[in-house]
């Protein structure tokens, strides 16, 4: 279970999910350890430690993502760019005839 826990918390550092079956088995572990004193304490406060963090930094992360979101949508896109702009209008010219040759 300690090996279980400290291997969860780190995949966990890359998915979700890991921290907290990292939790669930670093607690089952130090109550095993405790029962029938065997060894592995270490690797099971290790998962207990690591998934603890990936939890409060992920709640944190996703707090700071919310924070930054913009409150309103962004305005409508103007149809002009707002540079300043020339018109130039040309006379119609006469085409002249085509020359047969």
């Amino acid at each position: 279970m300690a090996i279980a826990s400290l291997a969860s918390s780190l995949v966990g550092l890359v998915c979700g999910i890991g921290p907290i079956l990292g939790l669930i088995f670093g607690f089952v572990a130090l109550n095993q350890i405790k029962n029938t004193g065997q060894q592995g304490r270490g690797m099971a406060l290790a998962g207990i430690i690591i998934s603890a963090l990936s939890i409060v930094i992920g709640i944190i992360v996703a707090i700071v993502v919310i924070a930054a979101a913009p409150s309103s949508p962004p305005p409508p896109p103007r149809p002009d760019s707002g540079a300043p702009a020339a018109v130039i209008t040309i006379a119609p010219q006469a085409i002249p005839p085509a020359v047969a040759v």
